[in-house]
């Protein structure tokens, strides 16, 4: 197969998969080590374009902002919904974030009847009936939302996808530990939308300094559009090893990354082990039966909150610093019932 049919073949796959453009295949070229130029791709795209596809698929060009082209394809076909992929959009829709379904519950109204519509003969009107009984989702611990989140989350994706800056002009409050070297109003690089402990949060970088922040959509109060464009291609590989680097999306306390070593007790470390805490965890039970967790990130507070969680059921076996700062965070707790001291805002894992 020569290096162009490869190449075509590489890009039809990514069409099957989401809608390109000139900018999505550049990036995805980087990451690929391809090098060819954007002409080359245009003719790429143009060959694709009078090519005969697979029946029932049609290669579809839009224009929007700035003459600037997206390449989809659009599929025609009779496929018919199974029970199964029914059900899977309505496990979809029953439980996403509360804000995003108080937000957005015109659109998804409107889903629901375009798929009835649409698919009446796969049943789904009646698998739609049963989810009103069968699904429930109780919304604990989630944010109760703002008239104002639906057009801020709007805003929020449209400079992500047209890689616009965003003049964050003020915020509330701090999930995150965000670094007190950080100060608003800033300029900021958006570049993801995070869905972390039933909160969505915007990720990105200021764009003086280049600092990694983080924060929960409900924390920005206002903000500011703008034009100006900026390069997320860097940034964005930059911003998945600093993620690697965190355990949850909370700031690190300082630079370092540590060998960080938990054990569990047995019952509780059983069902610790089962599920994702962090790209590196590894498991092992040890001889009594209880279960070592390791792995190798950054100490913050998402981290000794998570500790904290488990109360006896957990101890820290290294590094020395971690124990240290949860053996003083339940001295701090134990003083404070015993001085029946008034509560102040305590954040001491924020970086300088």
């Amino acid at each position: 197969m020569s290096q162009k049919s490869g190449r075509l073949l590489k890009i039809y796959a990514l069409l099957k998969q989401k809608p390109v453009t000139i900018d999505s295949l550049k990036q995805w070229a980087l990451k690929n080590n391809i090098a060819i130029s954007e002409r080359t791709f245009y003719r790429d795209l143009q060959t694709l374009e009078e090519a005969v596809l697979t029946e029932g698929e049609q290669i579809i060009v839009t224009t929007g902002e700035k003459n600037k082209k997206t390449w989809k394809i659009e599929f025609h076909g009779d496929d018919r919904l199974t029970e199964f992929d029914i059900t899977s959009y309505l496990l979809f829709q029953k439980f996403l974030p509360l804000p995003l379904v108080q937000s957005r519950a015109a659109s998804l109204e409107r889903i629901r009847e375009i798929f009835y519509k649409t698919y009446s003969k796969s049943r789904f009107e009646d698998f739609a009936a049963y989810s009103t009984r069968q699904l429930f989702s109780t919304g604990f611990g989630q944010f109760t939302g703002e008239e104002s989140y639906s057009k801020t989350l709007e805003d929020m994706i449209w400079s992500i996808r047209n890689h616009r800056e965003i003049e964050l002009l003020k915020t509330q409050f701090d999930i995150t530990s965000i670094s007190q070297s950080v100060h608003f109003p800033l300029t900021f690089f958006p570049l993801k939308l995070i869905y972390h402990r039933g909160v969505v949060h915007l990720g990105g970088y200021t764009k003086n300094g280049k600092k990694l922040l983080i924060l929960a959509m409900s924390q920005i109060k206002t903000y500011r559009l703008s034009n100006s464009s900026f390069n997320c291609a860097p940034l964005l590989k930059d911003f998945e090893t600093e993620m690697q680097n965190r355990f949850g999306i909370t700031e690190n306390q300082d630079e370092n990354i540590y060998d960080i070593e938990l054990e569990f007790s047995e019952m509780l470390g059983s069902f610790v082990k089962n599920d994702f805490w962090h790209p590196t965890q590894k498991f092992k039970q040890k001889k009594n039966g209880n279960i070592t967790m390791k792995m190798h990130c950054g100490i913050n507070r998402e981290l000794v909150g998570w500790i904290f969680m488990w109360m006896t059921n957990v101890r820290v076996v290294k590094p020395q610093l971690l124990k240290d700062l949860v053996l003083d965070k339940y001295r701090e707790v134990l003083n404070d019932y015993e001085t029946d001291k008034p509560l102040v805002s305590n954040n001491s894992f924020r970086a300088k």
